[in-house]
């Protein structure tokens, strides 16, 4: 069976996708599975959390997209990570200088990352995760033309994240009507969750309000000032504080995004509400 690509995407800063596509693809590759990371975020925070101490990749997401020849081959790209089971396609500052380029050449552009991403991933790897930028512009479409599934996560405590998730479901609707008849919203997930606040509890009611039980993942994201502290020292919550909540709720994620794809690799897609 093929494996998955999805994108982690939300417009709104500070909903910790990066948090969540760092810490997703260690679980899954704990639980077993082949995990690429692709950083199309020009700030490089999943390539600093992934990548071993020092290590500066001789290529990256820069050389994959600069031009409409690819000037490296694909396995060139993909570094190892500090990660069991976790491979990384990472990024450079310098990627932020591609977006006129891209803007310029679209729409053909914005189907580069899928011509040379999709059929390789999806044999090579079970799951692959997009680490978006914190925005709907020109990488995102490329990861929304190139994706089967896209996760968006929702921070807790903010309406604005609330926003960007209805923003977020528009598009997909719209890149499916564009012609990636496989992209197709996967779940919401709730992040930086503390139940001890009414916002995190409104929050929570007004997602279970606009969206049905099949859309939101069962499992939540704690807050833990321990993944602050993990973020410094550049790790993963699962390698900086294995027995933390929030280690353990990312094991359930993995192990419910598991048991999710399959069904939905065989076509019971369910259109959104």
């Amino acid at each position: 069976m093929a494996g998955s690509i999805v994108a982690v995407v939300n417009n709104k800063g500070g909903v910790g996708k990066t948090t969540v596509t760092c810490n997703l693809a260690h679980a899954l590759g704990l639980a077993g599975c082949r995990v690429l990371v692709v950083d199309l975020d020009s700030q490089c925070n999943s390539t600093q959390m992934l990548l071993p101490p020092g290590l500066e990749p001789q290529h990256s997401f820069y050389e994959f997209m600069a031009s409409d020849e690819l000037t490296v081959s694909w396995h060139e790209c993909l570094v190892p990570t500090a990660y069991e089971g976790v491979s990384c396609l990472p990024n450079v500052p310098e990627t932020a200088g591609l977006e006129p380029q891209l803007i310029l050449q679209a729409p053909a552009s914005f189907l580069r990352l899928r011509h040379r991403l999709r059929d390789q991933a999806r044999q090579q790897f079970d799951v692959t995760l997009l680490d978006n930028p914190p925005n709907i512009g020109t990488f995102v479409l490329c990861a929304l033309h190139a994706a089967d599934f896209v996760l968006v996560p929702v921070k807790a405590g903010s309406a604005f994240s609330v926003e960007g998730l209805l923003k977020a479901v528009r598009l997909i609707n719209e890149i499916r009507r564009q012609g990636n008849l496989d992209l197709r919203l996967l779940r919401l997930l709730i992040n930086q969750v503390d139940r001890r606040t009414s916002i995190s509890k409104t929050i929570a009611a007004q997602l279970a309000a606009a969206f049905r039980p099949d859309q939101v993942f069962a499992t939540s994201i704690p807050m833990n000032t321990l993944f602050e502290q993990a973020e410094m020292a550049r790790q993963t919550i699962l390698a900086f504080a294995p027995q933390s909540s929030g280690s353990r709720a990312f094991h359930d994620l993995a192990r419910e995004l598991l048991a999710i794809l399959p069904l939905s690799l065989t076509g019971s897609e369910r259109e959104e509400k």
